[in-house]
């Protein structure tokens, strides 16, 4: 290599970032409403059952990188995750602005908790915190609050959707942001990918396509009895069988090890996730079934998707 050549991109495990694509897929389908119109119960199946492991799989893959960044500083990390909230932010104010200027409990709920899928962020940013705050502690405490702040936030959910309280606290444990947000959700899923990092060797005997059936056949199981014992109200956000099926759906994926240098389909994945409210947005003014939205959406999405980015080798915008 000439002394004037620019070195190469390190390489990357693209199976990751294949990975973080079919994820992102499945979160389009999840807000579109997939089926719905066709078939009520197979609609139940992929958005309240297998698209829900979208977003805690995307919280592993973050941990898993999470874990070295930290390494390389912390306050470098949360300043681009921070910037890339506010920038998101920013970009669809047109949709919620108007909103939280007319309605003040919506309002608040925009500054608390984000708009709409870009809570994600804001949850990444603060659980990224805990973190990095409860790293010195060892290892012991950090695996054990993330635990309990998972048990914490599966049960706030099941006991909202089984109504084991009179209101109003019902009324609060069925809101969906008492348990999905950055301590009850985003934080434990985080910790688990940490926690691949530091023990991958060890844990890559979990990574195959048998330990992955039967993390999915308990999956499969809950969602069934939700359906059965709770057909009034079975829809979840977190299911508590997710702890294991996400993770060794990274570990597996993770295992084949497609190797390459570019990074544009991660950020194809995440550019995705990023603009798909905006098209899906629009496509509630023109009447159609949701499987058709879903189509449609998808397509445009990962249309709008590319140019998002082109221009994110430019601007930090992914």
């Amino acid at each position: 290599m000439s002394p004037s050549a620019a070195p190469s991109p390190p390489l990357r495990n693209l199976s990751l970032d294949a990975l973080k694509i079919v994820m992102a897929v499945m979160v389009v389908g999840l807000h579109a409403g997939f089926l719905r119109d066709l078939h009520p119960m197979a609609s139940d199946f992929f958005t309240n059952c297998l698209f829900r492991i979208a977003v805690p799989t995307f919280l592993v893959i973050n941990g898993y990188y999470l874990e070295r960044q930290l390494d390389r500083g912390l306050w470098l990390w949360a300043r681009r995750v921070a910037l890339l909230y506010g920038i998101w932010m920013a970009l669809y104010a047109p949709l919620w602005l108007p909103g939280a200027l007319k309605v003040p409990a919506f309002g608040r709920e925009v500054l608390f908790f984000g708009y709409y899928h870009l809570w994600y962020l804001l949850a990444l940013l603060l659980a990224g915190l805990l973190v990095a705050a409860l790293r010195p502690l060892g290892e012991r405490v950090l695996a054990g609050t993330a635990l309990l702040a998972f048990a914490c936030g599966v049960g706030i959910q099941y006991a909202g959707n089984f109504h084991l309280f009179e209101p109003p606290v019902d009324d609060l444990l069925n809101r969906v942001q008492t348990y999905r947000n950055f301590l009850f959700m985003g934080f434990p899923f985080l910790v688990a990918g940490v926690l691949i990092a530091r023990h991958e060797e060890r844990l890559a005997r979990f990574g195959t396509p048998a330990v992955l059936a039967a993390a999915s056949a308990l999956l499969l199981a809950e969602w069934g009895a939700n359906m059965v014992w709770n057909r009034e109200d079975p829809v979840f956000e977190i299911f508590a069988s997710l702890a294991l099926v996400c993770p060794a759906l990274f570990l597996t994926v993770k295992g084949r090890r497609l190797m390459g240098r570019s990074r544009d389909f991660g950020q194809f994945a995440t550019a995705l996730y990023l603009v798909h409210i905006a098209v899906l947005h629009f496509t509630y003014d023109v009447e159609m079934g949701d499987t058709l939205r879903t189509l449609i959406g998808l397509c445009l999405a990962s249309l709008l998707a590319v140019p998002v980015v082109l221009a994110a080798r430019r601007l930090p915008i992914l």
